[in-house]
C-alpha cells in the first residue's frame, strides 16, 4: 500500500510524502504505482522548472518520494500541489485497498 501524507503550513499545502508500493500488480507492471509516481514527479519537475520554488526538502527513492516547498513558496506553488493532492484523491477512489492518505 502506498501511504501519503500532506504537510501543511497553517491552511497552505506545503508539500507531500508517498512510502510504500501499491502492491495492485508485480513490478513493471503496476498501473497504480506508476500513476501516483508520475504524477509526483510531474508536480516536482513543474514545480522546478516553471514556478523556480526552492524545496526544503527533495528525495526520490525506491518506495519514497518526497517534496516539500520553503515557506516563501507556498503561495505560488498552490495550484500545483492542489492539483497533485486532487490527482492521489481520484486514484484513491479507483484503488481504495492500494493508497492510504494521511494528513499531518
Amino acid at each position: 500500500m502506498i501511504k501519503v501524507k500532506y504537510y501543511y503550513e497553517e491552511f497552505s499545502l506545503k508539500g507531500f510524502c508517498l512510502k510504500g508500493h501499491a502492491d495492485f500488480a508485480e513490478i513493471g507492471y503496476d498501473i497504480v504505482c506508476s500513476a501516483v509516481t508520475s504524477n509526483a514527479i510531474a508536480v516536482i519537475n513543474s514545480l522546478d522548472k516553471l514556478v523556480k520554488v526552492e524545496f526544503e526538502s527533495v528525495i526520490g527513492q525506491e518506495g519514497h518520494i518526497e517534496c516539500i516547498v520553503k515557506d516563501k513558496y507556498l503561495k505560488d506553488s498552490q495550484l500545483l500541489l492542489n492539483h497533485f493532492q486532487l490527482s492521489i484523491e481520484e486514484i484513491k477512489r479507483e484503488y481504495p485497498k492500494n493508497i492510504k492518505i494521511l494528513k499531518k
